[in-house]
């Protein structure tokens, strides 16, 4: 579940081919219904039996439509509802009193099959994002278990195979998955090896888009960068990334190795923008005690005012006491840009004028002064000093999941830490702010996507719903902790 930028894509509602969804049932079980739609746009259901019974069966006559619009139809007036996250419909009771407790924890387990449906023992099973894996048995099988409701990301690993991941939704019951590898056949063949005389630069690029430029990014190396094959694009001038196999990152400053899948990589070299995801794993890198303490401390440190640390804080109503102050960056009309049609009016009055009626130098300025205007935005973003209360942003879905919502950007102030210095300085990623909020940690948070949801330990269901600016743009793989990582209790 956890990923870094862009991660897995949110169902749209629709089917796959343009034409939707068409049923015409009549006093039918829902249950029946959700098969239907199942069956014409593969889509999941996940809820408890309880929550159906004694419901009234229900009709429905549609043609070519979406399923948001099926489900509010079918819905209207029974006790509960639902929402739709990456082909998975999750149902709950509409009054969130109501919605059920899950029991405390829950297991993933499975087997690992070739695409000859012969079972492979001894894969590597690992969780994306933790801390947390196994080895499949002798049959192939495995299991992994105390976890609880949430978003994961099976991570498969086996020598002459490439690597594999699959996500699973627990919710009210432990899954039960199948993974199917693919031979990797560049591993079983000799491979042809083209000489790039560009790849140093290409590599240091990758690096530090990856790894990130903080301090601790220093202490941070790759260790099996063979296996990164670039793109470039000449022409647009964009860099592309892909790996057959998990990156080897040995992060010295926070104690962590950690085996990256890496699933997407682009940078635009003429915008700066990068996007990248993927699954990581973290294994403890073995060290002395006192390098240990330093470990600790440092972990702390990358955690504290991260996104991971936000929405944890978010989840339990925390912000105040965390350090945290939300403000928003909200458009509004550029006041100091005219109207189109004057500018256009203007425009064209200075490139036509000519002789004694104006000098050329006074023409010119003008002319280069409406032609800017003309470019200038027809907004500019206003900080809103209001803080921004977590009841007005926060509704919680399931007994697991909370969602967040909000128009133009949240502006996330983190009071209990100053920007480091080479951030500052160097980074090009400083956000502007009033003079009061000096040296604090300031990040933007835009949403990409309708929705947003979250789950107690500060995972995002699908983290290509947000986009980071500022210091959470900046902070990158080097200062990564996992999503099961606990603060240190305070000493009295």
């Amino acid at each position: 579940m956890f990923a870094f930028f862009l991660v897995m894509f949110l169902s749209s509602g629709f089917c796959a081919n343009a034409q939707g969804i068409t049923l015409s049932l009549k006093d039918t079980e829902l249950s029946s219904v959700f098969k239907e739609i199942r069956k014409q746009c593969n889509y999941d259901f996940l809820y408890d039996n309880s929550l159906l019974q004694d419901l009234k069966p229900v009709s429905v006559t549609v043609k070519n439509a979406g399923i948001d619009l099926i489900l509010s139809t079918v819905f209207d007036g029974l006790p509960i509802t639902y929402i739709i996250e990456n082909k998975i419909v999750m149902i709950t009771a509409k009054d969130k009193n109501e919605v059920l407790p899950p029991q405390s924890l829950y297991a993933i387990s499975g087997v690992v099959k070739d695409k000859n449906g012969e079972t492979l023992p001894g894969a590597g099973i690992l969780l994306s994002g933790y801390q947390t894996g196994t080895v499949a048995d002798n049959e192939g099988k495995f299991v992994i278990r105390n976890l609880k409701e949430g978003n994961y990301n099976v991570l498969v690993q086996m020598i002459g195979y490439l690597p594999a991941n699959q996500n699973v939704t627990i919710i009210s019951k432990s899954a039960d998955i199948e993974i199917i590898l693919q031979e990797n056949v560049k591993q079983l063949k000799e491979v042809v090896i083209t000489v790039d005389p560009n790849r140093e630069q290409r590599l240091k690029t990758f690096t530090e888009s990856f790894i990130g430029t903080s301090p601790n990014s220093e202490k941070c190396e790759i260790i099996n960068p063979e296996v990164i094959q670039f793109d470039y694009d000449d022409e647009k001038h964009i860099l592309k990334a892909a790996a057959d196999e998990f990156l080897v990152v040995e992060n010295k400053a926070l104690g962590y190795r950690i085996k990256y899948l890496l699933k997407y990589f682009q940078e635009d070299e003429e915008t700066n923008v990068v996007l990248f995801y993927g699954y990581p794993y973290f294994e403890e890198i073995k060290a002395s005690k006192s390098k240990t303490r330093g470990y600790l401390e440092k972990r702390k440190v990358a955690y504290l005012g991260s996104p991971q640390h936000f929405f944890r804080a978010l989840y339990s109503n925390s912000i105040d006491e965390d350090g945290f102050v939300i403000n928003k960056l909200v458009k509004a009309r550029n006041k100091e840009k005219y109207a189109d049609t004057v500018i256009d009016e203007k425009i064209r009055f200075f490139s036509n004028v000519k002789g004694k009626e104006i000098n050329f130098r006074t023409r010119k300025d003008s002319l280069s002064h409406w032609s800017v205007m003309k470019n200038q935005s027809d907004t500019v973003e206003v900080l809103n000093r209001g803080e921004v209360l977590v009841d007005t942003l926060v509704k919680q879905k399931l007994s697991s999941l909370k969602s967040l919502n909000f128009k133009d950007a949240l502006y996330i102030i983190y009071k209990n830490e100053k920007e480091t210095r080479r951030y500052a300085d160097y980074s090009g990623l400083k956000i502007s702010r009033p003079s009061e909020y000096s040296r604090y940690q300031i990040s933007l948070v835009y949403q990409l996507k309708p929705s947003i949801n979250f789950y107690e330990n500060g995972g995002i269901y699908d983290p290509g719903s947000l986009l980071y600016e500022g210091f959470w743009g900046y902070e990158k793989v080097a200062d990564m902790v996992p999503m099961d990582y606990v603060l240190p209790k305070k000493e009295d």
